[in-house]
């Protein structure tokens, strides 16, 4: 791994529009983060891992002015922390995945074993999917109606409302900010309209 001076001349170099200085922290710092992050995700498959490296690296040289030298913690430490948000990410939205696997396999298992309770699924089934387009409805904009079917749809990702939002290429603080906002206002929307 290259120096933290090197680093942070490389940094200066893509505030500056190097087209090589991208290249060149992505090659000194890909590798010793991922295994790095092994150690701390031991359980983990090193695709993941890499992954989640390599979206924080890509996230960073995107957006230079997410990282300030000013702060005292250096390139590889602010990299390292963002790839490990990454990997938890990753992994959380994995958990929530196998968890909704298993809830859709008991429930046919038991519309399979009890008919009567496969009546009573369809039913809430039914109830669920027109408070969603009374939701839908009630909604003023196509941004407010993508967003909440994104919620519907069990997405946690701060990064894809931002994508919905067109603030992607905000910092990851002011993204959560503004997404936080654009949830609040739609719940409030959703509450004065649907009471």
């Amino acid at each position: 791994m290259i120096g933290r001076a090197r680093l942070v001349t490389l940094h200066h170099a893509l505030l500056g529009g190097s087209r090589t200085a991208s290249e060149e922290i992505a090659t000194a710092l890909m590798k010793p983060l991922t295994v790095e992050l092994c150690r701390s995700f031991e359980a983990l498959d090193q695709g993941l891992v890499s992954d989640g490296v390599t979206d924080a690296i890509l996230e960073y040289v995107t957006n230079p002015r997410s990282f300030d030298d000013t702060r005292g913690v250096p390139l590889d430490r602010f990299l390292r922390k963002n790839a490990w948000r990454n990997i938890a990410n990753i992994v959380r939205g994995e958990v929530r995945r196998q968890r909704r696997e298993q809830t859709a396999a008991t429930m046919v298992s038991l519309v399979e074993l009890h008919p009567a309770v496969g009546n009573d699924l369809q039913d809430e089934l039914a109830r669920r999917i027109a408070q969603h387009q009374r939701e839908l409805t009630a909604l003023p904009g196509d941004i407010e109606k993508q967003i909440q079917r994104l919620r519907h749809s069990g997405e946690r990702r701060t990064g894809e409302f931002a994508k919905v939002l067109g603030i992607a290429h905000l910092p990851a603080s002011e993204q959560r900010r503004e997404v936080k906002r654009a949830k609040d206002r739609i719940d409030k929307i959703l509450c004065r309209k649907l009471k």
